[in-house]
């Protein structure tokens, strides 16, 4: 079965990536006592970024481009509402695809995703 569509920025329908990855980081600050222990602040539990690859055409490609200039971005992944700054653009056009009907080639794209 599949799953279908599951990623958006800014409302708009991405392919699936063919490769996503996430992590998840606690931020905290920490200070040493005069005696030498840890102080731990907790600032924030579990702040999420995203490493996203994609296959797209030629104008998918010019959106995710645009996105990364962007301050911030509605991300809805998997269900869920995020809101991400877009980062690190990065694409390679995939050989030979530029005798594709519709489009100026295909592209293996990737971006960094950040949850503010």
């Amino acid at each position: 079965m599949a799953i279908g569509n599951y990623l958006k920025f800014n409302n708009t329908i991405f392919p699936n990536p063919v490769s996503a990855t996430m992590t998840s980081k606690t931020l905290e600050n920490v200070q040493v006592s005069e005696a030498g222990s840890d102080l731990v602040v907790m600032v924030r539990p579990s702040k999420k970024a995203w490493s996203l690859s994609f296959n797209l055409t030629s104008r998918t490609k010019d959106i995710l481009k645009a996105l990364c200039l962007e301050e911030s971005v509605t991300m809805s992944y998997m269900g869920t509402n995020y809101t991400v700054r877009v980062r690190d653009y990065n694409e390679r056009l995939i050989p030979n695809s530029e005798w594709i009907a519709r489009t100026d080639g295909l592209f293996e794209c990737s971006v960094k995703v950040t949850e503010y």
